[in-house]
């Protein structure tokens, strides 16, 4: 017999999303680590799987975990080793720019600001002393972005190994009649998280593949190390490698090298920084979760504006879920069909 919530279940649940919204509040410093935690956790899931039944459910738990944290390793390790690498080129290009726009230096930009140099050499110092702040702030910062870590490889683990047994467990509770829409919305947010991280990881190898021709062609050499630190810096998402487009774009007005500006700005952003974020990601996820392009790129910019880092991945699971809800209230539960529908049914 279908089980129908009564006037005691009812309150139970009032009172169980009081606690959760307390919850939330409480640890609301805390969401970054756990959203990613839950999300990243629920597309490993099919490996979990696939381990639990050799190794036991524990030890696969674990040694996913450990997989994660040696690739959080792997990519620091990777992005700390390009840096040193090349720090002496680097500095060679900072103290380029320090050299065109140190005190007493008379230089175009002046001319094109419509400002005088003691204003200029104002501004730098300035500069100089919210760069300094900005860099103690993130060193003030370190211990509590190491507990953030922390929080999320323990909060990963216990999600693999746990989270999947709680999920049935409150199905299981669910009245008969709300069964079949929630098992619709899982379905739609499983597609949703795999589609994200995929598609992130398909967009930082384009970004790559894309620098490689566009920084030959620049001339400062290097290729290799931009095109890399390009496509490490796409991991976050939208202003990423913008920061070295403008980077570079200063280098090349303090070397007066008008060519190299103007490839940065005609090809540089456009095409390696704009183009993966603004056409491909939201092609990608759409035919991935049948939603416009268009609306999945408010979904990613819309979160990310509002909630931060958090929303890249809430901001568009929030649009496809509503946008699922809505053709479920219309009675149409199977509104599209994913690629991973369409595979099943060819088999």
């Amino acid at each position: 017999m279908p089980r129908e919530l009564g006037e005691r279940d009812r309150y139970t649940i009032y009172l169980v999303a009081a606690i959760a919204g307390l919850a939330i509040i409480i640890f609301w410093h805390l969401m970054v680590a756990l959203v990613f935690a839950g999300s990243i956790a629920v597309i490993t899931l099919p490996l979990h799987k696939r381990f639990s039944g050799r190794i036991g459910t524990k030890a696969s738990a674990a040694l996913i975990t450990l997989i994660a944290f040696l690739i959080f390793v792997a990519v620091i390790a990777l992005a700390v080793g390009l840096l040193l690498q090349n720090q002496e080129f680097l500095n060679g290009l900072v103290s380029t720019i320090i050299s065109w726009v140190g005190p007493g230096q008379n230089n175009s930009i002046t001319t094109v600001l419509h400002i005088n140099q003691t204003q200029l050499d104002g501004f730098i110092g300035n500069s100089n002393q919210t760069i300094n702040q900005w860099a103690d702030s993130i060193i003030g910062q370190i211990p509590a972005l190491g507990f953030q870590l922390l929080v999320f490889f323990l909060s990963f683990s216990v999600f693999i190994y746990k989270g999947e047994e709680l999920y049935n467990s409150s199905f299981a509770m669910l009245p008969e009649k709300l069964k079949e829409p929630v098992m619709h919305l899982t379905h739609t947010a499983v597609d949703t998280l795999y589609a994200i991280y995929v598609v992130q990881l398909i967009i930082v190898v384009v970004t790559f593949i894309l620098a490689l021709p566009f920084f030959y062609f620049l001339g400062f050499e290097h290729v290799l190390f931009f095109s890399t630190l390009a496509g490490l810096l796409k991991i976050v998402p939208i202003l990423g490698p913008s920061i070295l487009m403008a980077f570079l774009a200063v280098y090349a007005i303090s070397i007066s090298n008008m060519t190299a500006l103007a490839l940065l700005v005609i090809i540089g952003y456009p095409v390696v920084c704009a183009f993966p974020d603004l056409f491909i990601r939201p092609v990608l996820m759409g035919r991935r979760t049948c939603i416009h392009p268009v609306i999945m790129w408010i979904g990613f910019v819309g979160g990310l504006y509002t909630l931060g880092l958090v929303g890249f991945v809430l901001g568009p699971l929030t649009l496809v879920l509503l946008i699922k809800g809505y053709h479920i209230l219309k009675g149409n539960h199977e509104n599209c069909k994913t690629g991973r529908e369409k595979d099943t049914d060819t088999q």
